[in-house]
Parts: structure tokens; C-alpha cells; sequence
């Protein structure tokens, strides 16, 4: 897998109608942005000016204020760079849930969202994508969790790791788990230890025959801020992956 880093300014969004160096993805990449919530302090803005009604409705449901502004700050930068990629303006892109409530649009691209404390994560790809970003949480019961939601392989590797490694073990298992049930998109209909994530060129193996369904998926680890681990689930075995990091604006 090839990744490009690429360090932008932080009015990127603001800026990004005018930029001729942004591309949308091509066949075989992935492009992964990296958002802080510290970036945007006019909230009240983004959301009079790009969100439809129907979000900016679903904004004022949130009962507490950080869920509001990480969803705001979410739709914002996927309208803007969705009307970027796609030759529009942000209001004229038109975003629906489907059946199982994942978000999609009328373009040729997918898209996820994830977010984490104040750490956001969008994926854009022209194959289906699922993102998961995670704060490494000390407070976690591991062996609990793990042997609850975890398949006896993934549960064995991270038990055996020391006790300083094996909080990021955990959520680099978990991450890529979260990331591909995002990706296939149906919920939790498909239980988390049906598959195992530890396959070292990231394809998923499943435990349970009828779940080959789905097609093959890979899944792969992004470095992003510290204290954090964040994966992405895509159906390309060979991607190219460009990162926008928002540690490095």
C-alpha cells in the first residue's frame, strides 16, 4: 500500500474551491482526512451556509454539544469536498442514509465518517469505505471485551502482548473491526467475532462461510494522533492511500 502525506494549510476547507492540487480519487486510492475539532470555532456558520435543513433539523436533536459539533464539522468538510470532487456547489450535493442508515451520495464516490473525543476521520473512495478512529481508552476491559467481541485468534494475539502494548493492540484490532463493519454498512447484524482482522496483508478472514457474501475486504491501520488508532476497510486489495493529516497544518 503507497501513502502520500500531504501537510496543508488549516484554512484547506475554506480555500479549497480555488486549489487545483487536490484530485478526486482515483480508481485505486483512498484519500483519509484527519480533522480536530480545534480547527473551527464557527460552528454556527458552517452550519447556516452548507448544511440543508434537514441536517442543521438533526443538529439541534443532539443532546450534548460535543456530538453536535463533531456531526456539523463532519457533513461540513464532506459537502465542501464533495462539491470540490464533483463540480458543484455544497448545497446542491445531495447526501441519504440508505436502508441501514448508512450515508451515501449521488456521485460515483463513497464516504465515512468517524469521530473520537475531538478527532474526526473522513474516508472518500470510489469503492465502498468504512473509517474508525479510536482514543486508546486505559479505562477498556480488555480481556472482557476481547473475549467477547474479539475471534480466539485476534483475543490470543492481544493477550499476549505486554501489559504497556496491549491497549494499542486492542484498538488496533478494534479499529479495523469497527472500520469494516462500516464499510459493508449493515449494522450490527454481523457480530464482531465472526472475523478476524489480523491477516498481515490485511485481508478479512471469516469464520462463518456465508459471510463470503460480502466479497473480499481489507482492512489497514492509519498513524494518526497520538494516543489514537485509526483503521479503513476497503475492497481494493492494492491501494493507494493519500493522508491529510490535521496535526501537521
Amino acid at each position: 500500500m503507497l501513502t502520500r502525506y500531504h501537510h496543508n494549510p488549516v484554512n484547506i476547507f475554506s480555500s479549497l474551491m480555488l486549489s487545483t492540487k487536490l484530485e478526486k480519487p482515483g480508481d485505486k486510492e483512498v484519500q483519509i482526512w484527519g480533522i480536530s475539532r480545534s480547527m473551527y470555532n464557527d460552528l454556527k456558520s458552517c452550519s447556516e451556509y452548507v448544511l440543508n435543513e434537514d441536517e442543521q433539523n438533526r443538529a439541534r436533536r443532539f443532546r450534548f454539544r460535543k456530538q453536535h459539533d463533531m456531526f456539523v464539522i463532519g457533513r461540513y468538510i464532506t459537502r465542501i469536498l464533495l462539491a470540490y470532487y464533483n463540480g458543484c456547489t455544497p448545497e446542491n450535493v445531495k447526501i441519504i442514509p440508505d436502508s441501514f442508515g448508512k450515508p451515501k451520495c449521488d456521485s460515483d464516490l463513497f464516504f465515512n465518517i468517524s469521530h473520537s473525543g475531538d478527532q474526526l476521520l473522513l474516508g472518500f473512495s470510489k469503492s465502498e469505505i468504512g473509517v474508525d478512529i479510536e482514543w486508546n481508552n486505559p479505562a477498556v476491559d480488555i480481556e472482557r471485551v476481547g473475549k467477547r467481541h474479539f475471534s480466539e485468534i485476534e483475543f490470543q494475539k492481544i493477550m499476549s502482548c505486554t501489559e504497556p502494548e496491549r491497549i494499542e493492540a486492542f484498538f488496533e484490532i478494534w479499529t479495523k473491526k469497527e472500520s469494516l463493519i462500516k464499510g459493508i454498512g449493515k449494522g450490527l447484524s454481523i457480530p464482531l467475532q465472526e472475523f478476524d482482522v489480523t491477516n498481515c496483508n490485511g485481508k478479512v478472514l471469516w469464520e462463518v462461510p456465508n459471510r463470503q457474501n460480502y466479497g473480499n475486504w481489507y482492512v489497514h491501520n492509519i498513524e494518526t494522533k497520538h494516543g489514537f488508532k485509526s483503521a479503513f476497510a476497503t475492497q481494493m486489495e492494492s491501494v493507494d492511500l493519500s493522508y491529510f493529516p490535521s496535526y501537521n497544518w
